[in-house]
């Protein structure tokens, strides 16, 4: 794979979502000069809310913050069932678009060793590039998943992958960030440092948040402060590049050479990906240069290109 146009975007972060029609994920593509772009698996499972003992121990933490409606359940089991995507999508879509894409397989640490150890076979079967993990819809908090954890990164350090995290706070009922606390990026330092030949690319940069915009942007620039296999795509969280308040921040502590152009395509209501980045192209706060690094050389650098 080669990067064709030196004025093409690489872009991290794009959800093939069954309901997407591929023409139309190709025009969006298109439309913003996109070259190449990884797509990511997300490995979901809606019985979870069902079983009677994980329900009660979801239903207790929304009792918690608050949240007295039982059909909150119902639509957390509606958001996973639309954002599940297989491996299999995934792979099907590079075989036929292998200049284009790179891929990330998923897999749902929560269901344990076993079933960990069967998809990272799959993955390896199927030659994807990364793992996405997403605490949040996965129902897992990282700092008590550490076997299943590390059989995913000995796997991926043997094997020259990529882990990719989601942070930070997602839609709907994870907006509240109790509920989303187990995306918070201080919960993978462990692991990160145990394994500092892995490039993690904390996805969101601990920062997404309706509410709260950067609510763990602090946490998240830390690890990239200590470990130089940290890596921030700023999917959903473009304002990082655009504000002078973030950019500050990020510039100071990190620089912008581990910064990478993400899109989360589809996802983002109102957003197309030729205006995300037009956004960062128009950045009163970034250099030329920096803009060039954000939207394609360091994910260039990152993933060989």
């Amino acid at each position: 794979m080669s990067f064709a146009r030196e004025e093409g975007i690489v872009d991290v972060h794009v959800h093939p979502l069954p309901l997407l029609p591929e023409d139309v994920l190709i025009n969006e593509l298109n439309a913003a000069n996109v070259d190449i772009c990884v797509l990511l698996a997300i490995d979901v499972d809606t019985h979870y809310i069902d079983e009677p003992k994980f329900r009660m121990q979801l239903m207790q933490r929304l009792i918690d913050v608050g949240v007295w409606d039982v059909n909150v359940l119902n639509y957390m089991k509606t958001l996973i069932s639309l954002a599940k995507t297989t491996n299999e999508r995934v792979a099907d879509l590079i075989r036929r678009y292998s200049q284009r894409f790179i891929g990330f397989g998923s897999i749902n640490v929560s269901k344990g060793l076993s079933y960990v150890s069967d998809k990272l076979d799959e993955i390896d079967k199927l030659n994807l590039a990364g793992i996405k993990l997403i605490p949040t819809l996965q129902f897992f908090n990282p700092s008590q998943s550490m076997d299943e954890l590390k059989l995913i990164f000995e796997f991926c350090s043997k094997n020259a992958k990529k882990v990719m995290f989601h942070t930070g706070c997602d839609p709907g009922i994870w907006e509240i960030p109790e509920v989303s606390e187990d995306a918070n990026p201080k919960y993978l330092e462990s692991i990160i440092k145990d394994y500092e030949d892995v490039p993690v690319i904390l996805a969101h940069a601990g920062s997404y948040s309706l509410r709260f915009p950067g609510i763990w942007l602090n946490e998240a620039l830390k690890l990239g402060k200590k470990y130089d296999n940290v890596w921030f795509d700023i999917s959903a969280v473009i304002y990082l590049v655009t504000e002078r308040k973030f950019v500050d921040k990020i510039r100071s502590e990190i620089g912008m050479m581990k910064v990478l152009f993400g899109s989360d395509y589809p996802v983002i209501k109102g957003y197309s990906i030729k205006s995300m980045v037009d956004e960062i192209k128009k950045s009163k706060y970034l250099s030329n240069e920096e803009k060039s690094n954000v939207l394609k050389l360091n994910a260039i650098r990152l993933f060989n290109l």
